[in-house]
């Protein structure tokens, strides 16, 4: 880590309320009637939004505050939260990454006024990664280990205490604007896990290069429309967030914006299109780069800046072989879906002016989890107490002390329930995978398990010296990967491992009584109509574009790609 260090501000060493409270009632883990996550719960026990609203008004009333710099609590007032997540986007795919291609000035001066983290971890694919930042937790714990499926009945447990549940008894206005994708059902909506405004859409916006299937736009609960326009999605939640912002400004918030691109279909807006030099995928940066420094510019506007920690990071590396569509995680190997660190290693910087030492960077391991704890640490909100939290507050890196190191001895790298590789310091160790496992929904999905590579024995890398991973030294290094192994073990007893569950894994959100876990609803009755139901939509949709485009006399390189799939698959179109 950089050794410039910021003494504007001590730490103030209050201990957490949580540990200084005996609480009558116990934690009861009994759900309540189906879409209500704030139901009472009928076992003589407190929910938990009833705990954290007596833990957090006893702390507001004995000023508690743990971990919060003393420039800030001397004034009586809690920091802001911004959380800027992007979908998809490589770690070589912004200026201050290095990107050759793709310019992103407000961003690079965010870094220059904050700290730039270089060894940041996610997961290999969105839905786990969001379930991370949110509850702080590796996703398998929290029954999140893979992407929410079009329709399937299953999210974020409503039992587990989010971000926004967490900040709530403090006074906290809480929006997340964006995408969700948690959880399609009522019930896991963001506004039954502690959000109290939602804009935005539920689910992932596609997964070919065009637009396919319908993404719903939702205000909190009610659906505007089935079809938004692709082109508004990052100005128009941009613009949803500065109105959060400027009504949410007498009071503390978090903000939670989950920008949809540069995932695919991407569409940048159409002031952006062709600015880049690196395709549309290029573009939708640029794009989202400009909006950035909107809401930078709208908290210096209300003299909300000095108050305001905010965080720019992405969901996982870039879905690569998609041309001009696909980002790029150089130096590092691999993408989205691997883990490999091109898949798992993102661009993240945070700024806090007078908190957050300007120009530093930090290159300790750090990873999605520790957002929720250090959001905790900042704010004196207590962490939740029904179950394992798997990060750390990272507040004595953000100083940029010389002295803070990593918080976590070993992180360990799941692509769904398969436990592949673990990273101890400098030292990463893919476990030995001799064969593919069979793709299950829920476990380790097809699109993971096909991207795996294939490994007779353990591989071992220095990510100090080869953070590209291409020189395995695992047999010069033997004592090394006897170490990592049992680390290894370690976790399967814990987290699980594929086929293999572990002791600590809390369940998946169901909110289907006949399907309590994902593995049993590939096949079934229900998933049989909703695929069909979305697959009739998809073909009326398509033959709509065909007979638009044909229309046309001249199409962009996009609508080119469009039309030639609609040519290349009339089954999908007309039939």
């Amino acid at each position: 880590m950089s050794s410039r260090h910021h003494s504007g501000c001590r730490l103030l060493g209050v201990a957490d309320i949580g540990r200084l409270m005996r609480f009558p009632g116990t934690y009861c883990p009994k759900p309540g009637p189906q879409g209500s996550a704030d139901a009472r719960l009928e076992c003589g026990s407190w929910h938990r939004r009833q705990f954290l609203q007596v833990i957090g008004q006893a702390a507001a009333l004995f000023g508690m505050a743990g971990g919060l710099p003393a420039c800030r609590s001397a004034r009586g007032q809690l920091p802001n939260f911004v959380i800027i997540f992007t979908d998809d986007q490589g770690y070589n795919d912004l200026g201050i990454y290095g990107s050759p291609n793709i310019r992103t000035p407000r961003i690079d001066r965010m870094a220059a006024e904050g700290m730039r983290f270089t060894d940041f971890y996610v997961s290999p694919i969105c839905s786990p990664s969001r379930a991370a930042l949110l509850t702080g937790s590796y996703p398998v714990r929290v029954g999140m280990p893979d992407v929410h499926l079009y329709d399937a009945p299953f999210g974020l447990s409503p039992d587990e205490i989010t971000i926004a549940d967490m900040l709530k008894p403090l006074g906290y206005s809480t929006a997340c604007i964006g995408k969700w994708h948690l959880g399609q059902d009522d019930k896991f909506a963001p506004n039954r896990q502690g959000f109290d405004h939602f804009y935005g859409i539920r689910i992932v916006n596609g997964t070919q290069p065009f637009e396919n299937f319908a993404v719903p736009l939702y205000y909190n609960d009610r659906k505007i429309t089935e079809r938004p326009n692709h082109f508004q999605f990052t100005q128009d939640f941009t613009r949803e967030a500065m109105q959060f912002v400027e009504r949410s400004q007498h009071q503390p918030f978090l903000l939670y914006l989950a920008h949809p691109m540069p995932h695919i279909p991407i569409y940048p807006g159409k002031e952006f299109q062709g600015v880049s030099d690196a395709g549309l995928y290029g573009d939708a940066v640029e794009e989202i780069d400009w909006c950035t420094g909107l809401i930078l510019d709208h908290l210096l506007s209300l003299g909300l800046d000095e108050r305001t920690l905010v965080i720019y990071t992405s969901d996982n590396g870039p879905w690569l072989g998609f041309g001009d569509q696909s980002g790029s995680a150089e130096p590092l190997r691999g993408g989205k879906l691997t883990t490999w660190e091109g898949g798992v290693r993102v661009p993240c910087i945070m700024r806090w002016p007078n908190n957050i030492p300007a120009g530093t960077i930090c290159s300790e391991l750090v990873t999605i989890m520790d957002i929720m704890p250090t959001i905790a640490d900042l704010s004196g909100a207590s962490l939740p107490h029904h179950g394992a939290i798997d990060g750390k507050s990272l507040w004595p890196l953000m100083q940029a002390s010389a002295e803070a190191k990593s918080p976590h001895e070993v992180y360990y790298y799941y692509a769904g329930t398969w436990l592949q590789a673990l990273r101890a310091g400098e030292w990463k160790l893919h476990l030995a995978r001799p064969e593919s496992r069979e793709g299950i929904y829920g476990e380790c999905a097809p699109w993971l398990a096909v991207n795996t590579t294939i490994m007779e024995q353990p591989e071992l890398y220095n990510l100090h010296e080869d953070p590209g991973e291409t020189r395995n030294v695992a047999a010069q290094y033997p004592d090394i990967v006897v170490r990592l192994s049992a680390l290894a073990e370690e976790a399967r007893a814990e987290l699980g491992d594929y086929g293999q569950p572990g002791r600590g894994v809390r369940p998946t959100g169901s909110a289907h009584p006949d399907y309590p876990v994902p593995h049993e609803w590939l096949g079934s009755p229900h998933w049989e109509a909703t695929s069909s139901a979305m697959q009739e939509d998809m073909r009326a949709f398509r033959k709509y574009r065909f007979q638009l485009l044909s229309r046309e006399d001249t199409l962009d390189a996009r609508e080119q790609l469009e039309w030639k799939w609609y040519m290349d698959h009339p089954d999908q179109v007309f039939e």
